[in-house]
């Protein structure tokens, strides 16, 4: 990501050589590379490079050896920040095959959830159906009802279970807090002691 050369060196980035790391970046630029059209732009783009911007850099030779400074600390920056990306998005360092499968997996799971849970639904109902006597208009109003009050009663049980996992977790916290804050005082106690002592 530097400046200009006159030598005709392309210049160094670390960020850059970050970003080409990642698998589904090179496997991108291989296959952009390897596509007739692609091919096609990547000439058209070194015919320019070399016919409009090359005849160029002896007259930005000083004011890029200005900026230089500032592009490096950009480009350190930049870099920074990818590693920062990694550790927090791993996938990004995955094959690109397995980017792709985590990618219509989610874009699936909406699907996934609700074929579930039509099933759930349907299956609760048939079974509150058949404990109604399973014939005719009554039975059927029954099971609605008495199947609303199974559905409810679920996702009020996995609600609870929740808020319970929660609370124990809150419940953990408060107790580490508690036990820091009882070692701070305790610091601060021993500290005043052998001040006094002194």
């Amino acid at each position: 990501m530097g400046e200009p050369t006159v030598n005709g060196d392309m210049p160094h980035s670390v960020t850059i050589d970050h970003v080409t790391k990642y698998p589904v970046v090179s496997d991108s630029i291989s296959a952009f590379q390897s596509n007739p059209y692609g091919q096609k732009s990547i000439d058209i783009t070194n015919f320019a490079y070399s016919r409009f911007v090359k005849p160029t850099f002896p007259y930005l030779e000083k004011p890029a050896s200005y900026a230089k400074p500032y592009v490096a600390k950009v480009d350190e920056l930049g870099n920074t920040f990818l590693t920062k990306f990694d550790e927090r998005v791993p996938i990004v360092k995955s094959e690109t095959s397995e980017i792709k499968k985590t990618a219509v997996d989610y874009v699936n799971w909406p699907v996934k959830v609700a074929v579930s849970q039509k099933d759930y639904y349907v299956n609760t109902y048939s079974d509150e159906y058949e404990k109604c006597g399973g014939n005719g208009v009554v039975a059927g109003s029954k099971a609605l009802v008495s199947g609303s009050f199974v559905v409810a009663s679920d996702w009020l049980a996995y609600i609870a279970s929740l808020l319970q996992q929660s609370k124990e977790v809150a419940k953990s916290k408060a107790a580490e807090a508690k036990a820091q804050a009882q070692e701070g005082y305790q610091e601060g106690v021993n500290a005043a002691q052998e001040k006094s002592d002194n």
